[in-house]
This record gives C-alpha cells, sequence and structure tokens, in this order.
C-alpha cells in the first residue's frame, strides 16, 4: 500500500529531501526578527519564508519612499509613505499561508533602550543597513541570551554579510 503525502509533505517536498523532518521542524519552529525592510533583509526573509519559517518580525520605523522603490521589487508606487516594516510583511505572507509574520513600527535602537526582553524571544536577529556602533547594546544582548547576530549590507552587487554567535555544539 502506497502512503499518501500529507500536505505538509507536498508543500515542502525539496526541503524535506534536502534536510528532513528534524530541519524542517526546526525551521517551522523559528522566529526570525529582521531590523529593517530593505531589498537585502526582504530577499533574505522571502528566503526563509518560501521553505516554510515558523514566525518572523519586521522592525522599521521607515516610511517606503521612491528610492526604495527602485532596489526592493516587493514595492510599488502605492505603497510610497506606508510604513516599510507593515508592507513587506504583507507581502511576504501571502508568498505562504503557513507563515506568521508581524511588523513592529519603531526604532530599533529605541527598542533596545526600552524593551531589550523584545529581542531574546528570537531564535536569531538579522541587522540589515544598520551601522555597527548602533548594534554594540543589542550584540550584548543577544549574546547573553545565545542569540545570533547576523548583520549585513549591500551595495548593488557588493555587500558584507558577519554573523556574531557564541561556540555551540
Amino acid at each position: 500500500e502506497v502512503a499518501v503525502p500529507t500536505k505538509r509533505q507536498q508543500r515542502y517536498d525539496r526541503q524535506l529531501r534536502l534536510w528532513g523532518d528534524h530541519g524542517q521542524d526546526a525551521l517551522e519552529k523559528a522566529h526570525v526578527c529582521v531590523l529593517n525592510a530593505t531589498s537585502l533583509s526582504t530577499e533574505f526573509l522571502k528566503n526563509l519564508v518560501l521553505p516554510g519559517i515558523g514566525k518572523f518580525t519586521v522592525v522599521d520605523s521607515n516610511t517606503v519612499t521612491d528610492s526604495d522603490l527602485g532596489s526592493n521589487f516587493f514595492l510599488s508606487d502605492s505603497d510610497i509613505g506606508k510604513n516599510r516594516a507593515e508592507v513587506v510583511v504583507d507581502y511576504l505572507v501571502e508568498m505562504n499561508s503557513s507563515v506568521i509574520g508581524s511588523a513592529r513600527t519603531e526604532n530599533f535602537s529605541n527598542l533596545v533602550d526600552t524593551s531589550p526582553e523584545f529581542f531574546k524571544q528570537f531564535t536569531a536577529v538579522f541587522a540589515c543597513d544598520v551601522p555597527i556602533h548602533k548594534l554594540e547594546n543589542l550584540a550584548s544582548i543577544l549574546w547573553e541570551s545565545k542569540v545570533p547576530l547576523f548583520v549585513g549590507k549591500a551595495w548593488g552587487l557588493f555587500g558584507y554579510y558577519q554573523l556574531f554567535v557564541d561556540d555551540h555544539s
């Protein structure tokens, strides 16, 4: 008798073949925070949403501008003036109905100062286009909580990526 694949097996067939049930389970339990809804961070999130990350939160106090339209294919003219975090979350959750996305429309530096516990709930934090000196307090909070901090910035086809994480086994 041939087993009929479940909806989850049908939806995530490629991922299950690649990293197995345990890898997919870990992805579905993950909750990632992204600081700044830029083209780089949106692409990063898209690559987590499609294979089925459990939750993601975007923190960004900025509004969509004309310059965002030239670099972020998720944004359109009708989004100008709207909060970037809210717009990006709306577009990303459309890509996978199993994923939960949320937006925080405040400056992440203020959030670090007033609610440092907020960042401890995440599996990982990805800071995009944030100057390193502005990440010092957040990096300390995450280091103590053993939450990895990914830092990245892109300029056209060039960019950098750094990972701050304690040793683990």
